[in-house]
């Protein structure tokens, strides 16, 4: 059977993979299958072989909007698991600093600065989230132990550097996209 129309259509695909940065081999696969399982549906139904082609790829959607879900999926799954990181570096950094033998804020602030700028640099989007997921644990647990809202001002750090990474992102971002 003549899948022309459909080998078009995965060239095209390939493409807009490979400009998102997305490996192409599984994926292809996989859509080539659904494409073909499609088709041979719509012979089953009598249609001809071409206009079973055609509604197959019609219902599919296009390349670019395929590819979009595909790269959708990839950055959801890996936000989620940035999130989970933030907060255990963020835990770990407030366990430490909570210790009786700590008494170091110099490198407790360095600490909130380098890993939430790291994570502002690859967070997609909300950044507060991320400053929030890596610095909320200090000052929560002032505030439970000593009852002082003024911890409160260490949330400042996490921000400043989520959103210096998150900017130097866009910039990067930015430059590629010129040259």
């Amino acid at each position: 059977m003549n899948k022309n129309h459909i080998d078009s259509y995965l060239r095209s695909l390939e493409r807009e993979l490979r400009l998102r940065g997305l490996s192409q081999n599984e994926i292809l696969a996989e859509v080539e299958s659904h494409l073909l399982d499609a088709r041979d549906r719509g012979i089953q139904k009598g249609l001809d072989p071409q206009a079973a082609q055609q509604q197959a790829l019609e219902r599919f959607g296009s390349a670019r909007l395929v590819a979009g879900r595909f790269e959708f999926e990839r950055n959801s799954m890996k936000q989620k698991l940035l999130l989970i990181a933030a907060v255990v570096f963020g835990l770990v950094i407030a366990f430490i600093d909570t210790r009786a033998t700590w008494d170091d804020t110099g490198i407790t602030v360095m600490a909130l600065l380098i890993v939430s700028g790291v994570v502002g640099l690859l967070a997609e989007k909300r950044p507060w989230l991320f400053a929030l997921a890596v610095g909320l644990w200090l000052p929560l647990w002032y505030i439970l132990t000593t009852h002082d809202l003024k911890m409160l001002i260490v949330l400042a750090f996490p921000l400043v550097g989520v959103y210096t990474g998150w900017a130097l992102r866009s910039g990067i971002r930015k430059l590629r996209r010129a040259g």
